[in-house]
This record gives C-alpha cells, sequence and structure tokens, in this order.
C-alpha cells in the first residue's frame, strides 16, 4: 500500500496479510515438488485396474513360456508319432496289396490305386457270394424235390441211393462249373471216371469239393478251358450223366 506522507518522499508499506498469504502459497508448491521427487511415476500411472491386469497376465504368461529345451523336446516326440503313424499305414498298405488278386493290381503301382482295387475286390466277392448262395438254395430244392419221407433211417438212404445221378453245367469266368448230386462212392458213384471224362473232353480240373446234403453227395467240379476248345455245355452235360449214371 502507498500512503502519503506531508514530506515529499514516497513510502511503502506492507500488507502483513498479503505477505502471509505468499508464504502459504510458496509451501505449497515445495511440498507439492517434494513429493513428485519421491514418488515415482508408476504409482500415478497404474491406478487404472485393467492396465494393472493386462501387465500381470503379461508377466505370467512370459514365465510360463516353455524354454528351448522343451521346444525341442516337443518337436522330437512330434517327429516320432509322426514316423509311426506312416510306419504303420504303409504296412497297412502292404497287407491291402498282398490279399489282392494279381489281376486287380497288375499295372497299379499308386497307393490310391490299390485302395481304389480293393473296394472292387470286395465288390466282386459280394456278388460272387451272392451267386453262390443262389446256387445253394437252388441244389437244396433240387435235393429236397419229391423225395418222401420214409419212416426209418435205413430206408431213407436207399430211396435216396436209387435216384439217379444227376449233373447241372454253368459257364463261368474262364471255364465251366460241374454240379454232380451223386450217391455215396461207396454205393457205386465213379468220381474217377466223371473226372477223367471231363479232361478228355479238353477241360483242365481246377478244383473238387464235396458236401453232403441229405445222405445226397454234391459235387463241385471248377474247370477251365483250353484254348482250341469249343464249349457246349448242352453236349457235355449229356455226356457226364452218361457216365455218371454208369450208362
Amino acid at each position: 500500500m502507498f500512503s502519503f506522507q506531508h514530506t515529499d518522499d514516497l513510502v511503502f508499506h506492507q500488507n502483513p496479510y498479503t505477505i502471509s498469504f505468499q508464504q502459504q502459497t510458496r509451501n505449497q508448491q515445495d511440498l507439492v515438488v517434494k513429493l513428485h521427487d519421491h514418488v515415482p511415476m508408476e504409482a500415478t500411472t497404474n491406478t487404472d485396474p485393467l492396465t494393472k491386469a493386462r501387465k500381470l497376465q503379461g508377466g505370467q504368461s512370459s514365465s510360463s513360456k516353455p524354454s528351448k529345451d522343451e521346444q525341442t523336446q516337443r518337436k522330437l516326440a512330434h517327429r516320432e508319432i509322426e514316423r509311426q503313424r506312416r510306419r504303420d499305414m504303409a504296412e497297412l498298405y502292404a497287407s491291402i496289396r498282398c490279399l489282392l488278386p494279381l489281376e486287380f493290381v497288375k499295372g497299379k503301382r499308386s497307393t490310391s490305386d490299390h485302395i481304389l482295387q480293393a473296394m472292387n475286390y470286395i465288390k466282386h466277392l459280394q456278388e460272387k457270394i451272392e451267386v453262390l448262395s443262389f446256387k445253394r438254395d437252388r441244389l437244396k430244392k433240387f435235393v429236397e424235390a419229391g423225395v418222401p419221407g420214409p419212416s426209418t433211417y435205413t430206408e431213407k438212404k436207399r430211396l435216396m441211393n436209387l435216384r439217379h445221378n444227376t449233373v447241372l453245367i454253368s459257364s463261368c469266368d474262364e471255364g465251366v462249373q460241374i454240379l454232380v448230386n451223386s450217391c455215396s462212392i461207396e454205393d457205386g458213384f465213379p468220381l474217377s471216371r466223371v473226372l477223367k471224362a471231363i479232361s478228355d473232353e479238353g477241360y483242365n480240373v481246377i478244383s473238387c469239393s464235396c458236401t453232403k446234403i441229405n445222405q445226397r453227395l454234391i459235387h463241385s467240379i471248377q474247370t477251365e478251358v483250353n484254348g482250341l476248345v469249343s464249349t457246349d455245355i448242352s453236349m457235355l452235360q449229356h455226356k457226364l450223366s452218361a457216365v455218371a449214371n454208369n450208362y
């Protein structure tokens, strides 16, 4: 404040209230500076809980990260499992290839071709089973048709042996299949003569099997035809019927 006196000198007087206010403001600023020097910056920036959670998660993930040795062990284990899997698959493919007939794998080298041929071979076997089942049912009906019911086992056997030996012939892939319904060899069926007659006609006997049904024998003879032999099924059936019945 300024005061004018009667003299010519200008005198300044300080107000005590103003001095005390300025001194209090200066003390507060000094206190803020001291707190700023002693308190770290992270204490002011990490007050957000989301930021703290992220930093905590980052620290945990970095601590749980596998080491180089663990990563190497995992890679080696994975390679060994993959190597074993490929080895097992190769063995399975080889076993499938061994089960297939030669005509199904001839000229086929890739694994996909072998799998496709295996599917075709399964379908071929299913069709063959259906054909054989049909022939089996037909033979059962053929054997059981017109047979009276005898009272004793001996009478039934005698009646069965009195029936004629019949021959059925059907063509197959590379030859003919011959089915002979006959009595037993002990009762006079000339199986050797039938086989010789088939050979004399130019047919090669591949297999011969026998099944017993209702005291009768069903002979299944599989043959193949030579290249120079003309197949006449009706004529061959007539000749074999004559031989089977000792005509």
